[in-house]
Formats: C-alpha cells, sequence, structure tokens
C-alpha cells in the first residue's frame, strides 16, 4: 500500500511557477484583464493538483478492483460451523450478502478521474462516501467476519486501509490547495470591488453634471428675479406705491380694530339675540344672524334702520316681560346704549371706508404685491441654488472617497498579482 506518494516535497509546491524580474519592470494590467490571468494561475494549480492525484486515481481504482473480487470470493466461501457456533450460521449469511452487496455497488460506482477542480472534489467525495458506507455495512459484524471469514476480513481490512490513507492524503492536498488559492480567491473579489466602485464613480459623474446643470439654470432664474426685482424698484411709481401701500395697511389695521370692538358691542347683547330668534320669519332670523355673527357689516351698510328697529323690539319684548331673561336690566343697557351709538359708529365706518377707497385707487398695492412676490421669489431661488450646491460637494466628496478606495484596492490587487505570479503588475482601470 502506498503511503504519501512524495505527495509533500518541497520543491512540487502547488503554486504556479514564479520567474524572477528585475525589481523595476512592472508590467500594466487592465483590471478587466486580471481574471482572466488568475484562471490561469489557478488552472496550472488545478493541473499540478490533478497530476499528483493520478497516481492516487490508480490505487483508489486497484482497491476497488479487489474489492470487487473480494466480493466475489467472499460470496463463494465456504464457513465451516462446529455444532456450538451453527446457531451463527443465519447471522453470519446475513452479514455476508450485506457486504457483499455493499462491495460490489461501491466497486462498480464511477470513479472520476480528476482532472478538474470539481472533478477533484467528486473523487475526494466518492472515497469519502464509500468509507461511510463500508464502515456502516461491516462495523456491527466485524467480530464474526474476522472469526468466520478471517482471510476475506484481512484482505478487506487491507484495501480499506489503503482508501483510507488516500482519502487523508486527498484532504490534505485539498487543504493546501485552497490555502494557496485563497490569495487568488482574494484577489478577484478585490476585482470585483474595484469594478463595482468604477461603475458607481460613473454613476456619480452622471448625477454631478445633473446638478451642475440645475445649478446654472436655477443661477440664471434667479439673476433674472434679481434684475426684475431692482428694475421695479428703481421705478418712479415704486417710490409712492410703497407709501400708498403702507397706508394701506394701516387703514386695513384700523378697520381690523373697529370691526372687532363692534362685536365686542353685540356680544354682550348675544343671549337676547338668541332667544329673540325662536319663532321669527327668515327676514328676522338673517338680521339677527348678522348681529350675532357679522355685526360690523350693519355700519358698512347704507341704511341701517332695519337693525335698529329690530333692537327696539327685543328691547320692548325684554321690558314687558313678553320675553324673559336672565340679567334684563343689565342687557337692556346694552341693546339701548347700541342703538344709541348706531349712528356715531355708522360715520366712523363710513370714514374708514372712504378713506381706504381713496387709497386704493391705482396699482399701488399691485406693485407693492409684486415686489414681494419677487422677493419671495429671490429667498426661494437662493435656498435651491444652495441646496443644489450641497447635493454637489456632498456627490463630489462621496466620488473622491470612491476614488481613493479604488487607488488602495488597486494596489492590493497588484501586489497580490504580483505574488500570486512571481512577476511584477500594476493593475490600473
Amino acid at each position: 500500500m502506498p503511503s504519501s506518494f512524495g505527495f509533500f516535497k518541497k520543491k512540487d509546491k502547488l503554486e504556479p511557477d514564479k520567474v524572477s524580474q528585475p525589481a523595476e519592470t512592472s508590467e500594466m494590467v487592465l483590471v478587466s484583464e486580471v481574471q482572466s490571468i488568475l484562471q490561469k494561475a489557478e488552472d496550472l494549480m488545478v493541473q499540478k493538483l490533478s497530476s499528483r492525484l493520478s497516481e492516487m486515481h490508480s490505487s483508489a481504482a486497484g482497491s476497488y478492483k479487489d474489492l470487487a473480487k473480494i466480493a466475489d470470493d467472499l460470496e463463494k466461501e465456504k464457513v465451516k460451523l462446529d455444532e456450538d457456533a451453527k446457531r451463527f450460521g443465519p447471522t453470519i449469511e446475513n452479514a455476508r450478502r450485506t457486504i457483499v452487496a455493499t462491495l460490489r455497488r461501491e466497486a462498480a460506482a464511477e470513479l472520476v478521474v480528476p482532472t478538474t477542480l470539481a472533478d477533484v472534489k467528486k473523487f475526494r467525495d466518492r472515497l469519502e462516501a464509500s468509507m461511510n458506507r463500508f464502515g456502516e455495512a461491516t462495523g456491527s459484524h466485524s467480530k464474526l467476519m474476522n472469526f468466520f471469514l478471517s482471510k476475506q476480513s484481512d484482505k478487506m481490512k487491507g484495501e480499506f486501509e489503503n482508501l483510507s490513507g488516500l482519502l487523508k492524503n486527498i484532504r490534505s492536498l485539498m487543504a493546501e490547495f485552497e490555502e494557496r488559492r485563497a490569495p487568488m480567491v482574494k484577489c478577484g473579489n478585490t476585482v470585483n470591488t474595484v469594478l463595482q466602485k468604477a461603475a458607481s464613480i460613473k454613476s456619480a459623474e452622471a448625477a454631478i453634471a445633473h446638478l451642475a446643470e440645475k445649478i446654472e439654470s436655477a443661477e440664471k432664474d434667479l439673476e433674472k428675479t434679481k434684475l426684475e426685482y431692482d428694475s421695479l424698484k428703481a421705478s418712479n411709481d415704486f417710490s409712492a406705491a410703497e407709501q400708498t401701500a403702507e397706508k394701506l395697511q394701516q387703514i386695513e389695521k384700523r378697520i381690523s380694530e373697529f370691526n372687532g370692538s363692534i362685536i365686542n358691542l353685540f356680544s354682550h347683547a348675544s343671549r337676547a339675540f338668541g332667544k329673540y330668534s325662536y319663532g321669527v320669519s327668515k327676514e328676522t332670523e338673517r338680521l339677527l344672524d348678522v348681529m350675532m355673527q357679522e355685526p360690523w357689516k350693519i355700519f358698512y351698510e347704507n341704511d341701517s334702520s332695519q337693525y335698529v328697529a329690530l333692537l327696539n323690539q327685543i328691547s320692548q319684548s325684554i321690558s314687558s316681560g313678553q320675553m324673559p331673561i336672565k340679567d334684563s336690566e343689565r342687557i337692556l343697557r346694552h341693546l339701548n346704549s347700541i342703538v344709541a351709538s348706531m349712528p356715531e359708529l355708522q360715520n366712523s365706518a363710513k370714514a374708514l371706508l372712504k378713506e381706504k377707497q381713496d387709497l386704493a385707487v391705482g396699482n399701488a398695492k399691485e406693485l407693492v404685491q409684486k415686489a414681494r412676490m419677487l422677493q419671495d421669489s429671490i429667498m426661494r431661488q437662493t435656498e435651491e441654488v444652495s441646496h443644489y450646491r450641497q447635493e454637489l460637494d456632498l456627490e463630489n466628496k462621496q466620488m473622491l472617497e470612491k476614488k481613493s478606495e479604488i487607488d488602495r484596492h488597486l494596489l492590493e490587487a497588484s501586489e497580490a498579482l504580483s505574488d500570486i505570479t512571481g512577476k511584477r503588475h500594476t493593475v490600473c482601470l
């Protein structure tokens, strides 16, 4: 039975042949070509591995052939049993049939010639499966076989030991192969990372170009808006319009305050308005709604006599007791106060309205509104340009980081490829 077949001699390493080169010599290699170089280096390692396994394959094939012959001999061999041993006869026959069937099945199975890495793995797996099945078939019957069929049992044991030794050597060679192949796998992964990052950089460059276009367009729009705003502010009408608009804003504020005071005035009598609303006509109900919800409208109308009449009717109903109400005296005072102040309030409302109408002549408000709109546009467009510039800075920063990572990975791939092939290489995009 062969032992290690000289598989572990230092002069017969699994790495590809290396040729020493002057330190200053370096071959430029495109990153897209590295995988092909790595594949050639791996193919050379596989070729050497296959060559070293060929004798082991022959030895294993010989053992399987011998096991097939042992199965035939085992099946034909006569077992002599004395009277005391006859009781083991059925068990012995059962063990013999099991072992014979297992030996023949394993011997008949294809034993792949290891010419590729996949074949090498199949060869190893084939031996592992056989040894497991042999162990299962013979394990529980070993004592009977050794005692009653010792001749064939010794032969089987010898072949099993040979196959077991071969399997051990194959595992060792495979472990050595994977250890030496690991730098190739790592180099290949590094190259794939470079290619992925390079593609990512192309996408980033397209995004940067698109952002640059958006910035240019946004800056043109901003400049156009600024020119329009400056032109508007420089016009003769704008200064006067701005003063008029300020006065309009002040009168609108006074009108708003006036309307608020009217709401406050009528709110003190709201309980009476609500109670009086039951069972009245639709027109009276409309007048009551105005007094409760929007009483300031009364004073901007030309004729408020209908409201005065309604307020007097409500006061009469409370005074006569026709409409009982809590705090009637206080509410009556409020109603009388409203009626008494209505002429003066109506004059104030009309004066405010006229003042607003006089100021509203011309396009002063429109000019000021347009200026404010342009200011808002300038602010919005300025923020938009700033946002695009931030995005552009971020994209440029990320792209520089990716380029730096690519440079680092290219250096790693160059060093790994040089170590694998024994020839200085510089990997580049």
